[in-house]
């Protein structure tokens, strides 16, 4: 029943007919007789009943599944074919995608950094009339919603915070034993690392390679790694390019960057290099790893008893920050950011638009975000962090953590050509994890092939979007 005591069914009959004089400029919304889901329903019915394609790896599809299955029901509108592309594949598929300006695919579910390269290759629809018409709003952690904005507009709906955070060993921390030798040794507390350099050295001091007990699990794959030589830029008070798009990478807050991310090879499993999350995952929740900044999904795996030998052995906390600039700043990132975009090209958009929104209701996506077996799905909106539901699978101390640490996320490249300059850096970085590329050269390299690619887009075309660039970044020096 809805607060004027209609019944859904009642509603939805006379939907139709309202809806025209709820978006009508001067006329009584029907905000007041219906929530935001009630009202998406009422836009959606407006535009017919189909069965819209996609592309979406299953680990995310699975939990949403039956919150389509309700959208179906009230609306007709459903899906037909799925494409299941890794998330990490499905940028290089995406670009494909729009050169051929292709229909092929209703809406993509895809990493929203591409947002800029996709707008720029004609392939992306617009939300905002979808958006008004519907009531929608996201009701997003501090400014998460710019990660959906480029050039003024909106074009995406997450699904998926994907935010890091920091996970420290609880038991190895709060050991009596452990507190003395640190004490002892250095002349201070063993206690939560604030910054980069205290996290080494608390990673450094606590492992244990005979025991398989490694400082760190962070990745340094050439896909990944780069995840978190950004967080490390970022709080030491770097961006990558200036205002007339030359890159900024070769400063004190890079050549800092680079060398904390290579001190991580001293700390971490001699494997690293190779690993993905399949294999980091794992270990981090079998109690391999001192501490790390990783994916807050991994907060639901640590809590998960069939996955987990660490259940209650961790501390939830902010990523560690830098004072390289006289203050201390903390920056997280969310990379891959999941979201929901839809393809101008696709005969059934506005379909593929509304559905779009229904999944990224706050409501709607509880049991998405809270699903233990497929834990892709972060948290991300305003009502997730006093949902029981996702409280009992992230537990309430990774949920705080996961609230502070979205106020200060950033992105990676938030520009067009994101793949190519995320490729660049990523080789670079990982050549030097391995010894392939001397540490001193990681930088000077990666801004000239910065450059071409500058060159080959257009200076001028790229810093228009600097603007929507610089709009995701956090506002906040430090966690409230």
């Amino acid at each position: 029943m809805s607060k004027l005591g209609l019944s859904r069914r009642t509603f939805v009959q006379g939907s139709v007919g309202l809806a025209v004089a709820n978006f009508v400029r001067g006329t009584t919304p029907l905000a007041f007789a219906a929530t935001m889901e009630e009202q998406t329903v009422a836009a959606a019915k407006t535009v017919g009943k189909a069965d819209v394609s996609g592309m979406i790896w299953s680990p995310y599809f699975v939990p949403m599944q039956p919150v389509i299955a309700e959208f179906t029901k009230q609306t007709g509108i459903g899906i037909g074919g799925i494409q299941d592309i890794s998330i990490f594949d499905a940028p290089q598929r995406a670009m494909a995608e729009a050169l051929s300006r292709s229909p092929q695919f209703d809406f993509i579910h895809i990493d929203s950094n591409m947002i800029p390269s996709l707008v720029s290759a004609g392939y992306l629809e617009p939300l905002d009339e979808y958006i008004e018409k519907a009531g929608f709003h996201l009701d997003v952690v501090a400014d998460y919603g710019n990660f959906m904005k480029y050039g003024g507009h909106t074009y995406g709906v997450p699904t998926d915070g994907n935010v890091h955070i920091q996970y420290t060993r609880k038991d190895l921390l709060d050991n009596p034993d452990n507190k003395k030798r640190f004490a002892d040794k250095f002349g201070t507390e063993l206690k939560l690392p604030e910054t980069w350099e205290e996290n080494l050295r608390l990673q450094e001091f606590l492992m244990e390679p005979k025991k398989d007990l490694y400082g760190s699990g962070n990745l340094r794959n050439r896909a990944n790694g780069v995840t978190w030589w950004y967080m490390i830029f970022y709080s030491a008070g770097g961006f990558p390019f200036d205002d007339d798009m030359k890159p900024t990478l070769n400063t004190p807050a890079g050549q800092y960057a680079v060398d904390i991310y290579l001190q991580d090879q001293k700390v971490n499993h001699p494997e690293a290099a190779n690993w993905g999350t399949p294999q980091m995952i794992p270990r981090i929740a079998q109690g391999h790893v001192v501490s790390c900044q990783y994916w807050d999904g991994t907060c639901k795996t640590i809590a998960n008893p069939q996955q987990s030998k660490t259940i209650g052995k961790f501390y939830y906390s902010v990523v560690p920050g830098s004072k390289l600039t006289g203050k201390m700043i903390h920056r997280s990132i969310s990379s891959p950011l999941a979201a929901i975009l839809v393809n101008r090209y696709s005969p059934r958009k506005a379909q593929a638009a509304y559905l779009a929104l229904w999944l990224g209701s706050g409501k709607n996506s509880i049991p998405i975000v809270s699903d233990p077996a497929n834990a892709f799905n972060d948290a991300w909106a305003t009502e997730h962090f006093s949902a029981p539901p996702v409280i009992k699978a992230y537990t309430q101390e990774g949920i705080n953590a996961i609230k502070k640490n979205f106020e200060v996320v950033s992105p990676p490249i938030y520009l067009t050509g994101y793949l190519e300059f995320q490729d660049a850096l990523g080789k670079n970085l990982s050549e030097a994890y391995v010894g392939q590329l001397p540490a001193k050269d990681v930088l000077k390299s990666t801004e000239d092939e910065w450059n071409n690619i500058v060159r080959r887009i257009g200076r001028s075309k790229l810093k228009k979007d600097l603007e929507s660039y610089k709009a995701v970044m956090p506002r906040r020096d430090v966690p409230a």
